[in-house]
C-alpha cells in the first residue's frame, strides 16, 4: 500500500463515521405531520445535547477530512487542485462546514429558548447538507470535469 492509498482510505473512513450521522440526525429531527391546532412537542433535553455533540463529531470529522484532502493533494503535487471537480467539491465542503455551525447553532438556540423551531430548522439544514454530501461524492469519485 503506497502512501496515498493509505492516507484516502483514512479519509473515506473519516468521511464514514463522521459524515455520515448527519442522515442519522436528519431522520431524528423529522417531526411527524400533527393534525391542525396541536402544539407540537420539543425533543428531551439530553436528546437535543446529544443532536448537538455528534454535530461536534462532524465538524472534527470536517477537519480531518480537510487535512487529509490536502495531504493526498500534496502527494500528488497539486494535480488535482487544478481541476474543476475538485474546486467544486472544497466549495461546497466549506459550505458543509458552514452547516453544521448553523445546525449547532440551532440546537443550541432549542435548548436555551425551548423552541421546536430551532429544532425545525436544524432538520431542513440537515436535509440539504445530506444532498451536499452525496454531490461531493459523486464528484469526489466520478471526476467528471
Amino acid at each position: 500500500m503506497n502512501l496515498y492509498t493509505f492516507v484516502s482510505s483514512i479519509h473515506v473512513v473519516v468521511a464514514i463515521l463522521g459524515v455520515g450521522p448527519l442522515m442519522a440526525l436528519a431522520v431524528m429531527t423529522r417531526r411527524p405531520p400533527l393534525p391542525v391546532g396541536v402544539s407540537r412537542p420539543m425533543p428531551p433535553e439530553p436528546a437535543l445535547r446529544a443532536f448537538a455533540r455528534l454535530m461536534r463529531l462532524c465538524q472534527m470529522s470536517l477537519g480531518l477530512m480537510l487535512m487529509t484532502g490536502a495531504i493526498m493533494i500534496a502527494i500528488v503535487h497539486g494535480a488535482f487542485g487544478r481541476q474543476m471537480w475538485m474546486m467544486v467539491s472544497v466549495a461546497l465542503f466549506v459550505v458543509l462546514g458552514g452547516g453544521t455551525a448553523l445546525v449547532q447553532r440551532h440546537f443550541k438556540k432549542a435548548l436555551v429558548m425551548g423552541s421546536i423551531n430551532h429544532v425545525e430548522r436544524a432538520h431542513r439544514l440537515l436535509l440539504a447538507m445530506c444532498a451536499l454530501v452525496v454531490v461531493i461524492a459523486l464528484l469526489m469519485e466520478a471526476k467528471p470535469f
